[in-house]
C-alpha cells in the first residue's frame, strides 16, 4: 500500500471515489459541501492523503489547513491552530485493513508542517467503525450534539473529536 498527498489533477477521480464508497446512513455528503472540499484543495486551503494499492485508489482523507478551519469548529479549538478532517473514506473492499487509521496517522503527523497543534473531526454518534478508527488514532471525544441539519439516520447527533500534537 502506498500512501501520498494527492495531486490536483486527481480531484475528480477523488470526488467520483468519494460518491461510490462514501455513502451510508451516517454520513452527510451534500454535493455543494463535497464540491465546496474540493475547491478548498483547488486553492491549496485543504489537501487529500490517498492510499493506492498498486494502481488501485483504495482511500484518502480530505483535511482543512488551519486558515479554512470552519468557524462552527472555531469553539473547539481555543485560539489553537487547528486542522479540520473532512473526510476519511476507504473503499467498501478494503474496509478494516487499517487503512482509514493510517490516512488519519498522516494528518497528525503533517499537521505541524502547516503550523497547526491540534486536529479536529466529527462523525455521526452511533457509526461506531468510524468511533473505533478515531479512537485508535487517540482522538477524544469533546462533544456530542442534536445536528438536525447534517444528520436524518439514528439519533441524528454529531461527535466532535480531536487530538492535540
Amino acid at each position: 500500500m502506498n500512501y501520498r498527498l494527492a495531486l490536483k489533477t486527481e480531484l475528480a477521480q477523488l470526488k467520483t471515489f468519494l460518491f461510490e464508497h462514501g455513502p451510508n446512513p451516517w454520513n452527510h455528503l451534500p454535493v455543494d459541501g463535497v464540491d465546496h472540499e474540493f475547491d478548498l484543495i483547488a486553492q491549496d486551503k485543504a489537501s487529500a492523503f490517498t492510499a493506492v494499492d498498486g494502481e488501485e485508489l483504495v482511500g484518502f482523507a480530505i483535511f482543512y489547513h488551519p486558515q479554512a478551519l470552519p468557524e462552527k469548529y472555531l469553539q473547539y479549538s481555543d485560539s489553537e491552530s487547528a486542522i479540520y478532517i473532512a473526510e476519511v473514506v476507504v473503499h467498501k473492499n478494503y474496509g478494516g485493513r487499517g487503512i482509514g487509521h493510517k490516512l488519519l496517522s498522516l494528518v497528525i503527523e503533517h499537521a505541524p508542517d502547516l503550523g497547526a497543534s491540534l486536529l479536529l473531526v466529527d462523525r455521526h454518534e452511533e457509526n461506531l467503525a468510524s468511533a473505533g478508527m478515531m479512537r485508535k488514532a487517540n482522538f477524544v471525544e469533546l462533544s456530542t450534539y442534536i445536528d438536525l441539519a447534517r444528520r436524518d439516520y439514528g439519533s441524528r447527533k454529531t461527535t466532535v473529536m480531536a487530538f492535540t500534537l
